[in-house]
């Protein structure tokens, strides 16, 4: 098991447990608002950009995970060894539902 895994395993474990489940349009949402702030990125300076790096994937993470599992989608912590790929199979299957994450930057011709 890779750190990245061990981390995101106790993030997880560390989420209180509530009698009601986000329902998948409130994880979905918690799922944009993780991707932006993953996507808008760190400059690398300063003595803690790692540290919030790590972070904000840890939050995309788990908020897509959440997302999958709110719609019944297989996900185990332990294919995050390789957190990239994970992700990616995640985000297909969820395309597969009808769950778009990312815009297309084509344009369609008429």
């Amino acid at each position: 098991m890779s750190i990245y895994t061990q981390l995101l395993d106790t993030a997880l474990g560390q989420i209180p447990s509530t009698e009601e489940e986000l329902t998948p349009g409130e994880a979905l949402t918690e799922l944009f608002r993780c991707r932006t702030v993953l996507g808008a990125g760190l400059a690398r300076t300063g003595s803690n950009w790692a540290p919030a790096a790590v972070a904000n994937e840890l939050a995309y993470d788990i908020a897509l995970i959440e997302l999958a599992r709110s719609l019944g989608v297989a996900c185990d912590v332990s294919r995050f060894d390789r957190p990239g790929h994970e992700r990616a199979r995640l985000e297909r299957e969820l395309a597969a539902r009808g769950i778009r994450l990312v815009q297309s930057d084509e344009t369609e011709s008429a």
